[in-house]
C-alpha cells in the first residue's frame, strides 16, 4: 500500500487508541481497583529511547515539552497518526501509539508489537490493550506476567478470554476476589487493567503526572498498518 499523505483525513466514524505498558522489576505491591497511583517524576530520556525503540518508528523528528497526563483524542487525519505519546515513571513505561490499533480482522500491529517487548523485557509484565470503534466497538488486552501463561482477552460484542486470568492475577500477587471475578462472567477489564499497570492507564481530572508528546517518522512496517486499518 503506498503511503498515505499527512493531510488525508482520517474516514468518518473511525476512532480508537492503542497503548503499551511495560513495568520492571521489582515490582510495587500491587495496587487496590480504587488506589490511585502515586505522584513519580517522569523521564523524558527514557520515553524517548521507549519510543525509539517501537516496530513501527523509524526515527523521532520532534519533541514536546512534558505536558499532563490526559485522555489522548482519536486521530483526524494522517499526520496525527504520527503522534506518539509516552511516560517512564521509575520502572514503569507507558506508551500511547494509534499504529498499534488492530481492526479484529486482519492486523496484528499490537501482539507483533506485544511480543517483541517481551522478547525485549523477558523479565517485565508488559500490558498492550487497544480499543477501536469503527462503527463496531473492538477491544483487544494481551498480558504477559513472569510465572503465568500469556492471558488474552479479545472480541467485538463478546469476548473471548485464552489463557488463565486467575492465574494471571495470583503470579502479579493480586488477589482475584478483589476485582469480583468469581464467576465467569468477570468484566472488570478497566479494574484489571489498573491493577496489572499500576494505575498507568487510569487517568484522573487533577492528576499530576506528566508524559511527553513525540512526533515520529514511520517505517514501512508502521506505514503500511496505518494505512490498512485507518484508511482502508
Amino acid at each position: 500500500m503506498s503511503p498515505v499523505s499527512p493531510g488525508t483525513r482520517v474516514a468518518p466514524r473511525h476512532g480508537g487508541h492503542a497503548h503499551l505498558v511495560v513495568v520492571q522489576p521489582p515490582f510495587a505491591p500491587p495496587l487496590r481497583p480504587e488506589e490511585r497511583p502515586p505522584v513519580t517524576a517522569h523521564d523524558p530520556e527514557a520515553a524517548r529511547a521507549a519510543v525509539s525503540s517501537l516496530s513501527s518508528v523509524a526515527t523521532i523528528r520532534s519533541a514536546e515539552a512534558p505536558a499532563p497526563l490526559g485522555h489522548p483524542e482519536s486521530a483526524v487525519d494522517r499526520g496525527e497518526l504520527d503522534v506518539v505519546r509516552a511516560a517512564a515513571w521509575g520502572s514503569t513505561v507507558k506508551i500511547t501509539d494509534p499504529a498499534l490499533v488492530e481492526d479484529g480482522v486482519l492486523s496484528s500491529a499490537l501482539e507483533d508489537e506485544f511480543r517483541a517487548q517481551k522478547k525485549r523485557h523477558p523479565d517485565a509484565r508488559i500490558v498492550a490493550v487497544c480499543e477501536r470503534d469503527f462503527g463496531a466497538a473492538y477491544l483487544k488486552i494481551l498480558v504477559a506476567v513472569p510465572g503465568a501463561p500469556d492471558l488474552a482477552v479479545e472480541g467485538f460484542d463478546e469476548l473471548d478470554v485464552t489463557g488463565d486470568l486467575r492465574a494471571t492475577l495470583a503470579a502479579a500477587g493480586i488477589d482475584p476476589g478483589q476485582l469480583g471475578d468469581d464467576d465467569e462472567d468477570f468484566a472488570d477489564y478497566d479494574g484489571l487493567l489498573h491493577v496489572l499497570t499500576g494505575g498507568a492507564l487510569s487517568v484522573y481530572a487533577d492528576d499530576e503526572r506528566v508524559e511527553s508528546t513525540f512526533v515520529v517518522e514511520r517505517n514501512e512496517e508502521g506505514e503500511a498498518n496505518i494505512g490498512e486499518v485507518w484508511f482502508s
